[in-house]
């Protein structure tokens, strides 16, 4: 092999290993998880998601050290599905940002996970326990039309870099994904008020939701502390235009 073929050989095979890039704000790059950014990522999720989150903040989940580990493990366990998608900083390369996705299929039950597992930690299972009732109240395949979608189950930016379009840019990126991969449509739960507006105005629509004044176990309502404007988890979703997963497909074939 003479070297500019050698060379030519080792570009290719450098892309072919390279984290596939998506469309980005100016201060950050998106793109592919990769199992070396998993536990960068989920620290993202521990220090911020877990303190911010309406749900997480309601029922004090940082303060249960056993849900903290039992929902870092199941973050970790989709996270190897390999759809989900990370923020980098330009400035300091650090994760700001996550996305936490993986394919549901009607045929596998995948997005009634935890209709059979009991989780250990009283605060997640106190989550799971509404997000669980969301889900299977919604019946996202009949209303989405199809037996198999992206579902979104975390999205969190860094606080240095909310506002500034991260998250919209993750969230988009995320239907850029579920149209590369040929995913007839995408969904997922959005538990906070700017979340909601979020997805939106990104052309999710309102399936179903759990106002949380509403949600009463025991005669208490459990998430009586979700913060200002956050009034509901709602299951949020989209078709995904076939003509947009045609071309996404072939622009990934092209190798753009």
């Amino acid at each position: 092999m003479d070297e500019e073929k050698k060379n030519d050989f080792i570009g290719m095979e450098a892309r072919m290993y390279a984290p596939l890039e998506w469309d980005s704000p100016a201060i950050c790059k998106i793109q592919d998880l990769k199992e070396a950014q998993y536990e960068e990522a989920l620290r993202l999720i521990k220090h911020h998601f877990f303190r911010e989150e309406p749900m997480c903040r309601a029922v004090a989940l940082l303060e249960d050290q056993t849900s903290v580990s039992e929902y870092l493990n199941l973050l970790r366990t989709w996270m190897k599905d390999t759809t989900s998608l990370v923020a980098l900083s330009l400035a300091s390369g650090r994760v700001v940002g996550v996305a936490v996705t993986r394919i549901n299929s009607d045929s596998d039950k995948s997005d009634t996970y935890n209709r059979v597992q009991n989780f250990e930690g009283d605060a997640l299972e106190k989550i799971m326990s509404l997000i669980n009732a969301l889900i299977m109240g919604t019946d996202a395949y009949r209303e989405l039309d199809c037996d198999v979608y992206l579902r979104v189950h975390v999205l969190c930016v860094h606080p240095s870099h909310q506002k500034k379009g991260v998250g919209a840019a993750l969230l988009k990126a995320c239907v850029q994904v579920a149209s590369t991969l040929g995913m007839p449509a995408i969904g997922g739960v959005f538990t906070s008020g700017s979340s909601q507006s979020l997805a939106l105005k990104l052309g999710f629509h309102l399936v179903a939701e759990v106002r949380y004044s509403r949600w009463v176990v025991d005669d208490r309502v459990v998430f009586d502390d979700s913060g200002k404007g956050n009034y509901s988890a709602a299951f949020m979703g989209m078709r995904i235009p076939r003509e947009d997963c045609e071309e996404s497909r072939s622009e990934l074939g092209d190798g753009k």
